[in-house]
């Protein structure tokens, strides 16, 4: 697989899956998944069981399930605290689950969905079928997007309640716009994550590091570059829906907030389809 501009149906690959003809039997062995009328729901299905057999989707479970377990700490020792259980969430929220738990989960997902495949060779298979490329980046986005809102939203909303139900002067409104900032930042995130998986190898080592350096540390620096950070797109738009602020920065124009969040994802898909899109798949014999 080499890069190039894209013609119209690519060639199949020569000794990797298929037969030439694009859509013919695979010669030999077991078939792979055979793409019928609906191509889209083929590969969404396909995605998924290999995302969700993976072992790292494990160890993700475990790594989630860690913001629920300091929430359960902190509402046993909360009356020999001095902190309200307000401020409790939102700490637990900001500190840990929009600056470590949610970049680190969309990075993963993010990069695996097609950035492993492309690692593997087997993404030559897919690339092979009469199948627009946008139709498998939008698959694969699909499948990324909801795994991690399936893990994240249900965690977050868990560890909120925990911490706020039933606990004097606690505001339940920051249990929705901690979830909803949760499920802002996934979106925008797994968006940026597989378009950096389809641009580079070494997406995963990357998007670490933007998440480290850049969204954990220079972001905060200078008011010109938060506006560049997917996590205060999330802050501002979970604040205007708790009313009142769920980071110790001064939130962005909730607005402007929605806005950036959109063109961001916007701008990364249509990176991505752009340059699966120069993805070339040559005839091996």
């Amino acid at each position: 697989m080499s890069a190039g501009p894209a013609g119209g149906d690519v060639t199949a690959s020569g000794g990797t899956g298929p037969a030439s003809g694009g859509a013919g039997p695979a010669s030999g062995g077991a078939a792979p998944a055979r793409f019928g009328p609906r191509p889209f729901v083929t590969i969404v299905g396909v995605t998924a069981r290999s995302v969700l057999s993976r072992r790292r989707t494990l160890l993700v479970l475990l790594f989630v399930a860690a913001p629920v377990l300091l929430a359960l700490l902190a509402r046993a020792v909360g009356a020999d605290s001095e902190a309200t259980p307000n401020v409790i969430a939102i700490a637990l929220g900001d500190a840990l689950i929009l600056h470590v738990v949610l970049p680190i989960v969309a990075l993963l997902f993010g990069t695996a969905v097609i950035g492993a495949e492309i690692d593997d060779g087997t993404i030559v298979y897919l690339l092979s079928k009469p199948v627009p490329r946008w139709e498998i980046v939008l698959a694969k986005l699909l499948v990324a997007e909801a795994v991690t809102l399936a893990l994240l939203v249900p965690m977050t909303l868990a560890t909120s309640l925990i911490v706020l139900a039933g606990a004097p002067g606690a505001d339940l409104e920051i249990v929705a716009g901690s979830t909803v900032a949760v499920a802002v930042g996934a979106i925008v995130y797994v968006a940026i994550f597989v378009a950096m998986s389809v641009l580079t190898s070494r997406a995963l080592v990357l998007g670490l590091a933007y998440v480290l350096i850049w969204e954990g540390f220079l972001a905060s620096l200078f008011a010109g570059t938060r506006n560049l950070s997917v996590r205060e797109y999330a802050v501002s738009i979970g604040g205007w829906i708790a009313g009142q602020n769920l980071a110790d920065t001064e939130p962005i124009a909730v607005g402007f907030a929605a806005g950036l969040a959109v063109a961001v994802t916007v701008i990364a898909v249509a990176i991505t389809i752009r340059t699966l899109g120069s993805f070339e798949v040559k005839d091996g014999g």
